[in-house]
């Protein structure tokens, strides 16, 4: 297994989870507050894009942020993953369990 390390910055169960790629040509403003370390900029000027909106995040707030991918293929995987996972969550997660994304 990899030795990485990450931070969770805020989380939502799957089932309050959306994701759209977003096929704009003019990089979105982030949101006021909102700042990356530093691939937001990089994202924006050529990443590939998706938004994920979480309707209920950990505080209970709504939370919409904007996600860049090195690759459309990379892209893709993670809009695949989130929306299989969105699809089969009442059928595959147990009684009282919690899928969760975090971020």
């Amino acid at each position: 297994r990899s030795e990485e390390s990450y931070t969770v910055m805020n989380y939502a169960t799957l089932d309050q989870v959306t994701v759209e790629k977003i096929e704009n040509v003019d990089p979105p403003s982030p949101p006021p507050g909102k700042t990356g370390s530093g691939g937001t900029a990089r994202g924006a000027a050529g990443g590939h894009l998706l938004r994920v909106v979480m309707e209920k995040d950990s505080e209970g707030k709504r939370e919409e942020i904007v996600l860049s991918a090195e690759t459309l293929s990379d892209r893709a995987r993670w809009i695949a993953a989130l929306m299989h996972r969105e699809k089969e969550k009442p059928d595959t997660t147990p009684k009282g369990g919690t899928g969760m994304l975090e971020v």
